[in-house]
């Protein structure tokens, strides 16, 4: 007989006014406004085998020393182990550095804690349930236009011990980048709103977590952006690794990484279709209280080998680069966490889409009925592309070797943990 147990928190983790924001460069002037306020969000899941703690904070990433401050905070407070703590954000950029403190009157890891401690303390029997769906038509491929998004939307369905909807745990990939480096306001960005108003539509308290897929090179396709892919002009993409409607060199053109124009109605156009899949989703879920849990965690040496990138360009926006103080060893953690039918794999980074499809190809024949990637968890180590992306260059490249990551940080991380999971699906 099981004994499962869930419990949801949240917590507000807005910065003070005048707080930079990243996410992009040229924004010298710090936050003007909230125009909707920043959370933290946690779902705490426990069983006779142990106890796990999701999170999800609307924040552009999180630094491995930020998540080790969370999970000490936590273990201290609940005896959560730290392994056994899923740490995401929503990735906005409309949101403050987590390495400035003083954006705080007290530290952000306590703060972020304090959602999950709040979720400890509301657990009750619960059941859950997994279930997958698709969003088409809302995200693009912003390094090569014609190529693939990933549409999977992934969706745990919480129910209190009669049925009810206690909250959601969600994922899909799109950046969260609609409002552009314009923007002065604090805001959760479509992610945010997205999550308001499935809570709003569930209603009851309930609590929805949002993380994120393989949306590294994935970006918002809303009114704006389609405007632009109209407007006569040549369609450059991020890092001009393509072009698109004309020639690379024609004077008169558009780079698809511009996000200066975004706006709260296409915050909302995008976060609207979003929750109205994502709460189709969950209305066709079955819960049950006899949901299996386990977890496991793997650590790979993201760094690149002697000599492997012989010219490093210096890194986009050095104010956002992770510190690495060995570069022949840059810890990369994965966590794996199975909760009944959902299979989620976790990668410290951003992660491009076609890594993200075909992981979930691969789990799915391992027996996975909802497998799920969940990026920019448990860390961040920037972009972590695919051998195959290097040699076209481009931004997110120029991101991974200006830090030194390997080329082969993706085969090394499958190398990982496949036989781990196939051992797992096999059982």
């Amino acid at each position: 007989m099981t004994t499962l147990r869930a419990g949801f928190g949240r917590v507000d983790i807005t910065p003070k006014l005048g707080c930079k924001l990243v996410g992009y460069g040229g924004r010298e002037q710090g936050a003007t406004a909230v125009h909707d306020a920043l959370l933290a969000r946690a779902l705490v899941l426990e069983n006779e085998d142990g106890c796990w703690g999701l999170v999800s904070a609307d924040l552009c990433y999180l630094s491995e020393p930020s998540v080790t401050a969370i999970r000490q905070a936590v273990s201290a407070q609940t005896g959560i182990p730290g392994e056994h703590l899923l740490i995401s954000t929503t990735h906005t950029h409309a949101g403050p550095h987590d390495r400035h403190a003083d954006n705080w009157d007290r530290p952000l890891a306590q703060i972020i804690a304090d959602a999950v401690v709040a979720a400890y303390a509301a657990l009750q029997p619960a059941k859950v349930g997994s279930g997958a769906g698709f969003l088409y038509g809302y995200s693009i491929n912003r390094r090569w236009l014609d190529r693939p998004v990933d549409p999977g939307v992934t969706v745990l369905r919480v129910d209190d011990a009669q049925g009810n909807i206690l909250g959601l745990w969600c994922n899909f990939a799109c950046h969260s980048v609609v409002l552009g480096y314009d923007n002065l306001q604090l805001s959760g960005d479509w992610p945010g709103y997205a999550m308001r108003n499935l809570e709003e539509q569930l209603g009851n308290g309930a609590t929805c977590l949002f993380t994120q897929g393989g949306s590294g090179n994935i970006n918002p396709l809303v009114a704006g952006v389609r405007q632009q892919l109209r407007a006569h002009k040549t369609v450059r993409a991020i890092g001009n690794v393509s072009a698109y409607y004309g020639a690379a060199d024609d004077p008169i053109q558009w780079n698809i990484g511009d996000r200066k124009g975004g706006t709260f109605a296409e915050v909302a156009e995008l976060g609207d279709a979003f929750a109205e899949e994502a709460g189709y989703i969950a209305q066709r879920i079955v819960t049950t209280d006899d949901a299996p849990i386990w977890s496991h965690q793997v650590t790979v040496n993201a760094a690149a080998d002697p000599d492997e990138h012989p010219v490093k360009p210096p890194a986009p926006l050095l104010t956002e680069q992770p510190l690495v103080s060995d570069a022949s060893n840059i810890p990369c953690e994965i966590m794996l966490l199975q909760i009944g039918d959902l299979m989620l794999v976790t990668e410290p980074g951003e992660v491009f889409t076609e890594t993200a499809i075909d992981l979930k190809v691969k789990l799915r024949a391992m027996g996975y009925r909802v497998p799920a990637l969940v990026t920019y968890t448990n860390g961040f180590l920037l972009y972590l592309p695919e051998p195959a992306d290097f040699p076209e260059g481009g931004y997110e490249v120029n991101w991974a070797v200006s830090l030194g990551l390997s080329k082969k940080v993706q085969p090394r991380m499958r190398a990982a943990v496949l036989p781990i999971l196939a051992e797992h699906g096999q059982e």
